[in-house]
């Protein structure tokens, strides 16, 4: 009897899974059913990471073979479908905590894995992407600096929080194809003075979601002109739909 109802006590006090709600978490914070079926992003183009589809055979998206961008490699945990977008939304917006901390649990072990496999060199320093300054205000933190320091808790790489300033103002990037968001990115990044740590340096630039990369790519040129060694970028997700070119 007392085992009985210690069972039925740690049942009632076990966190519940994030996307079914009802079965009982395992660590990440989904339960076994639910994290099979989470929106893994598959293998894709070897630089922008966007998925391609199975009858491709170039290692390379149409885009990047054309117009190659400054980083080295993108790799995103999951692909932007539900129900992975609405908990990256629910964080976002409504400060959904329990749903930042079961996606960044999943996206640190993939960082982890991922430079433990293969033969790429770790990472030195993390780079957020900073908020635009209004966001920043209106929402009061930035996801991609939270999901920095909790991968730097788990890697020991440090963070560089500060690493770029965000200009004021500029077009909004919704409506616009994918080349007009490059071109509209341009310029919107600018090294602060933390630059003097770069130079030589292999830096990991964290964001929460890659749509056209346009952003990365702004903040990676602005990087590569401190004379960077190495820029990978690293996101919790990618949309595999592009705005038309």
């Amino acid at each position: 009897m007392i085992k009985v109802a210690k069972n039925l006590a740690s049942r009632l006090m076990a966190t519940p899974c994030l996307v079914c709600l009802a079965v009982p978490a395992r660590r990440r914070g989904f339960c076994t059913s639910c994290e099979e079926e989470l929106p893994w992003q598959p293998p894709g183009c070897q630089l922008c990471g966007v998925a391609l589809g199975e009858a491709w055979s170039d290692p390379l998206c149409s885009r990047c073979s054309v117009r190659p961008p400054v980083f080295s490699s993108c790799h995103c945990t999951f692909a932007y479908e539900a129900p992975v977008s609405g908990m990256i939304r629910q964080f976002k917006d409504r400060a959904g905590f329990p749903e930042f901390r079961g996606l960044s649990n999943c996206f640190n072990e993939h960082f982890m894995q991922h430079y433990d496999d293969s033969a790429s060199p770790w990472p030195e320093l993390l780079l957020p992407v900073p908020q635009h300054p209004s966001r920043l205000r209106l929402r009061g933190f930035n996801q991609a600096l939270l999901l920095a320091r909790r991968l730097s808790q788990r890697s020991g790489i440090p963070v560089l929080d500060n690493s770029c300033q965000r200009r004021q103002g500029g077009s909004a990037q919704r409506g616009l194809n994918a080349e007009e968001r490059m071109d509209n990115m341009q310029g919107t990044f600018r090294p602060s003075a933390s630059a003097t740590m770069m130079p030589g340096r292999r830096l990991a630039i964290i964001d929460d979601v890659v749509t056209t990369t346009a952003t990365t790519q702004a903040m990676a040129t602005a990087l590569s002109d401190c004379a960077a060694a190495r820029i990978d970028v690293w996101a919790l997700a990618r949309s595999n739909h592009q705005p038309e070119s």
